[in-house]
């Protein structure tokens, strides 16, 4: 009895002495924090004391948090206590949007792209376009996440919102209205029938084409249909375009890629720590003797530029077009203390096969180390990117509105005369190349 005792005493009194151990380096710890958050202290205190007007409680904390998460990057946000239930409803689908990404360039809030067929496409959105305010509030200050909750509320209401469109001084006044967007994500080159797109873009050279204007929950599912289409046709190349594709499920993303690409990394994702989550390629279902080039532009954001950027790596497609976007990071949303708050946090970026990130960020902007630099660099003039977009608008929204004012009720009853997409500059640079494809082209895979 008295040897457990004496155990005993000897444990408390260890337990003791390393509480006394401890006791430095936590009241260095605390005084670190006193001396990093002492100013905000005292501005929250001397605001409280002498502002004008009285001040609500949480008003300076939920300011300095909006103010921390701006100086991280324009991605991450904070949802306030009153705020998170509406972004919960928003996060199921509860909400309507107009379908615009948005993203920084050079400080400068700007629409990566209007997703093709959305709201704010036929609003007359366009890629590259200067956000300047949204609902009269303007936008100087404000961070991409800010904006993406002003774009969004309840279907059936109006957003409106000044832009510029490139090259343009004038400031134009759009109105958008919000809705519940179900689109068709895959497009082919033309079509003369509501329901069907036609994928052979040169019957005689065997070539497909296949447009990608966004990755939503649907997008393989329709790409391997269209690709099915091809190969039944004889189709042995096709040309991917990713023109205008700001981005969306990386899942599927990543899914494309392994179409084409049987074995190695696909995409890893990178932390501060440099923890990495691997996507690995398998074999299954893969079309190794699809000869393979790919489209992008400067409009081409987060999931088109892992398509285009791992297929390059691999060695399995000829990038043609403009340098991508720059936009490869991962946010989740975080929970606070009680439940009641949360942020909106960048935690990763994503990284190529061959190391690059594909996030532009401070330290890699002035470097080639960001986004996807094509292997055939072919640069537009502003008309002609308009001149795209228009085209693409044309022949995606011909079917609805002409069923609309004919009040046809059944869509196979109607034939529309065959639109088809302008050949532009960059899509037949791509179709030459293609022509002329020779495996060795491809460079070996990292």
């Amino acid at each position: 009895m008295i040897y457990k005792h004496g155990i005993t005493w000897v444990v408390v009194f260890g337990v003791i002495v390393l509480m006394f151990l401890q006791l430095p380096p936590m009241a260095a710890k605390q005084d670190s924090v006193v001396h990093t958050y002492s100013a905000l202290i005292e501005v929250d205190a001397l605001a409280k004391q002498r502002f004008v007007e009285s001040i609500e409680d949480d008003r300076l904390v939920d300011g300095a948090i909006r103010g921390m998460m701006f100086q991280l990057d324009p991605y991450s946000g904070y949802i306030s206590p009153g705020e998170l239930p509406v972004f919960e409803r928003r996060s199921r689908g509860d909400y309507g949007g107009v379908e615009i990404e948005v993203g920084m360039q050079r400080g400068q809030l700007t629409v990566i792209a209007p997703v093709e067929g959305s709201p704010a496409a036929q609003a007359g959105v366009l890629a590259g376009d200067a956000l300047l305010s949204i609902d009269g509030h303007k936008l100087e200050g404000r961070s991409v996440f800010d904006v993406e909750e002003m774009l969004v509320g309840p279907p059936g209401t109006w957003v409106h919102i000044e832009v510029r469109h490139p090259g343009d001084r004038e400031i134009r006044k759009l109105s958008i209205i919000r809705a519940p967007v179900h689109l068709a994500t895959v497009h082919g080159f033309r079509r003369d029938d509501p329901d069907a797109w036609d994928y052979l873009i040169d019957p005689k050279g065997r070539i497909g084409y296949i447009r990608v204007s966004s990755f939503r929950e649907n997008t393989m599912r329709d790409f391997d249909a269209a690709l099915r289409e091809l190969l039944d046709d004889g189709a042995a190349a096709l040309v991917l375009d990713l023109r205008f594709n700001p981005g969306g499920l990386m899942q599927q993303a990543v899914a494309m890629v392994d179409r084409f690409v049987s074995q190695g990394v696909i995409l890893s994702t990178v932390t501060r720590r440099k923890a990495v989550d691997e996507y690995i390629a398998v074999r299954e279902g893969t079309l190794d003797n699809l000869k393979l080039v790919v489209l992008i532009n400067g409009n081409s954001a987060s999931a088109a530029e892992i398509v285009a950027g791992s297929l390059q790596a691999h060695g399995r497609a000829t990038v043609v077009g403009e340098r991508s976007f720059g936009k490869g990071s991962v946010q989740h949303l975080i929970r606070l203390v009680g439940h009641k708050s949360a942020v909106k946090l960048t935690v990763a970026y994503y990284r190529l096969p061959d190391g690059r990130v594909i996030h532009r960020t401070d330290e890699n902007a002035y470097t080639d180390l960001w986004g996807v630099t094509p292997d055939r660099e072919v640069a537009l003039e502003e008309s002609e990117v308009q001149a795209i977009q228009e085209s693409r608008r044309k022949v995606d929204e011909l079917p609805n509105r002409k069923l609309e004012s004919a009040g046809v009720l059944d869509r196979r009853e109607l034939r529309l005369p065959e639109r088809a997409l302008v050949l532009d500059r960059q899509l037949e640079e791509a179709l030459a190349l293609v022509r002329n494809f020779t495996p060795s082209q491809y460079k070996a895979a990292p």
